[in-house]
């Protein structure tokens, strides 16, 4: 028994020591570089899916200034223009900054508005409508957590 709990054990630490030398390595070789000078990077339009857009004309725009090595998180900024109402779908999860602007967000049943100096979180596999007055600019962060993460936060719901 003793020495089938130890040869368990081993494998364990053997196995987490491979699976961390991996990922360490595949940080070191894949990350980007770090920065030698600025970079302007300016936000580009880009479309959604017309079935959002519940009122006005939004001019989406939309820069991503970091995708991690493995591609499971990225960062960027969002612009949008008001007046406009848009319903947001989230492949991923969504943590945002608000810059400028403002927001009123009806998001899991609550109400709720967001100004400069604000942040929020939304879950992968939710929606939100946004209703933008004047316009908005946030940096957002987008993180894949997994389908194991995913489904086990959706059964402990």
């Amino acid at each position: 028994m003793k020495k089938s709990l130890a040869i368990g054990l081993a494998a364990a630490l053997i196995t987490l020591l491979g699976v961390t030398s991996y990922q360490a390595i595949a940080y070191v070789t894949q990350a980007q570089p770090p920065s030698t000078s600025a970079v302007n990077l300016p936000v580009k339009p880009f479309e959604v899916d017309p079935s959002w857009i519940k009122e006005g004309k939004p001019n989406f725009r939309a820069a991503e200034f970091f995708k991690s090595h493995d591609g499971e998180t990225s960062s960027g900024i969002f612009e949008c223009d008001g007046p406009s109402t848009f319903e947001w779908h989230y492949q991923l999860d969504e943590s945002i900054y608000v810059l400028e602007g403002g927001v009123d967000i009806e998001y899991e049943g609550k109400k709720f508005s967001l100004k400069p100096g604000d942040t929020v979180l939304f879950r992968a596999g939710t929606t939100a409508l946004w209703h933008v007055p004047k316009g908005i600019r946030k940096s957002w962060t987008l993180h894949d957590a997994g389908k194991p993460a995913r489904g086990l936060a959706s059964l402990l719901k």
